[in-house]
């Protein structure tokens, strides 16, 4: 009975060790699952952290090309491709733009678009610099926007001058109607926008002044009420007002010169720099300086518009409703106006104090067979619209247009451009009693040199070789034009645009 119980206690033996083994191996396999599951966790935040990081990228990068989408229509951003953040974080950004019109697809072209696109479709693809552990997160984010091409007010040129602006003494250009724009384009040379303010107010343009092949320095008294657009440098002078640059919205951009202050001034709008910007300078808009003057749309010199007077040109005129009448049939008037009994010659000295009238309806009244028109003496009352074709036009004394009616007219002076191969194609007025009386708005034309003496405020437009004012003055800018003609092309070029978000979603 002994032997049986002492080995029935032999076959127990070594089960506390298997047991043991047991749990143990419970135990690691325990550990390798909490281990695992640690190791995985860690994976998976990191990768989340990644991803973070590319989303957040990816976002920003849409951002910044919807910022240079503003100024341009490049193929690819300039800052693509991107890195953010850092260490095992760090991504990398890549963008696409794809551009479209009202027609389809819009090709590039070099660096940028080939034509002007309507939308863009942006996709930004952010992907990590370090190798993670699993499926390498990459992340996409797509954003559809409206384009909207934003020009230059061209058309609005209250003053084109075509070779520099040589105003004499102080003057005024601001807009007829409140809220428009006086502009100035100086389409060669530059302008030192010098006034004097002890003989009253200096130089002022309420609107914008475009020197697109030039420089622009605002001295003494200047003030411009709008926005500057230079092609190569602005200078303002210690002598220049502490406010040079005022008006609603006063942006600047210098495209490929030098910006330069001799004193610190605030512009109300923002500033667009090719360089860097100059010590002294704020901007309520904000500064965006050292871009290049290729990041910046270019405007170009364009040439002095050509106004002909040939066969096409005067059907035109026809076309628009005017009655084409000969210098004989303007002597007529003359003669009437100055009550005179002989033969009056329209091509004769105009010098006579009586009033012109000229009928109503539209009217041009042809003076091309008249070599040179010296008008010594002329008041002309308008019935209608009222258009003189000259070659040569010198203005020694008085030379008044008003209403007859007291209804608003227009009245033209036009020198085709053809009479500056001829020698001729200028005005020179001596007279300081050059007057346009309002409601009348006048175009002024010459392809040479306009020395105009305006008195009082001459109401209009004038397109001239060389613009010349030469004694104070004040111009009311009242768009007019010119039957036929687009006094815009080339200078309505496209100087950024408006970016309109449609959507903006994560693709991938």
């Amino acid at each position: 009975m002994m032997i049986k119980l002492r080995n029935a206690a032999r076959g127990d033996s070594g089960v506390a060790l298997v047991m043991a083994m047991g749990i143990a191996l419970i135990g690691m396999t325990v550990a390798i699952i909490v281990v695992t599951a640690v190791v995985m966790a860690s994976n998976d935040s990191g990768r989340d952290r990644v991803r973070t990081v590319e989303v957040h990228s990816a976002e920003a990068a849409i951002d910044a090309t919807m910022a240079e989408l503003q100024t341009g229509v490049p193929c690819t951003p300039s800052f693509s491709p991107a890195s953010y953040g850092s260490g095992v974080t760090k991504t990398t950004v890549t963008v696409d733009i794809e551009y479209y019109d009202d027609d389809g697809a819009v090709t590039c072209t070099g660096t940028t678009a080939s034509s002007t696109p309507t939308r863009a479709v942006i996709t930004a693809t952010s992907t990590a610099d370090k190798t993670q552990v699993g499926i390498q997160p990459v992340r996409k984010v797509q954003s559809e926007v409206l384009l909207t091409p934003i020009t230059n007010p061209g058309a609005n040129a209250a003053i084109f001058s075509a070779a520099g602006f040589d105003p004499k003494s102080n003057f005024e250009v601001e807009p007829a109607v409140t809220g428009e724009s006086a502009d100035v384009w100086i389409d060669t040379g530059s302008w030192e926008c010098k006034g004097n303010s002890g003989s009253g107010g200096g130089k002022r343009t309420v609107g914008s002044v475009f020197v697109p092949a030039g420089s622009l320095t605002i001295d003494l008294a200047c003030e411009i009420q709008g926005d500057v657009w230079v092609q190569n440098d602005l200078t303002v002078t210690s002598n220049a007002y502490d406010a040079p640059i005022t008006g609603t919205s006063g942006n600047v951009t210098v495209r490929s010169g030098t910006f330069s202050l001799a004193k610190a001034i605030e512009i109300p709008g923002a500033a667009k720099l090719g360089g860097a910007a100059p010590s002294g300078l704020t901007a309520v808009g904000g500064i965006t300086d050292n871009l290049g003057a290729a990041a910046i749309p270019t405007l170009s010199s364009v040439g002095l518009p050509q106004i002909q007077w040939d066969t096409s040109a005067q059907n035109v005129w026809v076309n628009e409703g005017f009655t084409i009448n000969s210098a004989a049939t303007f002597a007529t008037y003359l003669k009437t106006g100055w009550g005179k009994s002989g033969t009056v010659n329209a091509c004769s000295s105009w010098n006579d104090s009586g009033t012109v009238t000229l009928p109503a309806g539209k009217n041009v009244y042809d003076l091309t067979s008249c070599s040179s028109i010296d008008a010594k003496k002329i008041v002309l009352a308008l019935k209608g619209d009222t258009a003189l074709i000259m070659n040569d036009l010198d203005i020694t004394n008085q030379f008044q247009v008003s209403s007859s009616d007291g209804d608003p007219h227009q009245f033209w002076i036009i020198l085709p451009y053809s009479t500056l191969a001829a020698g001729k194609g200028n005005i020179d007025s001596n007279s300081t009693s050059f007057e346009i009386v309002s409601p009348i708005t006048s175009f002024i034309y010459a392809p040479g040199t306009i020395d105009l003496n305006p008195h009082g405020d001459y109401r209009g437009q004038i397109y001239g070789g060389v613009v010349a004012p030469k004694n104070k003055f004040t111009m009311d800018y009242s768009f007019v034009g010119v039957p036929g003609v687009d006094l815009a092309e080339g200078t309505s070029a496209i100087i950024g645009y408006d970016v309109e978000l449609v959507n903006k979603h994560e693709v991938s």
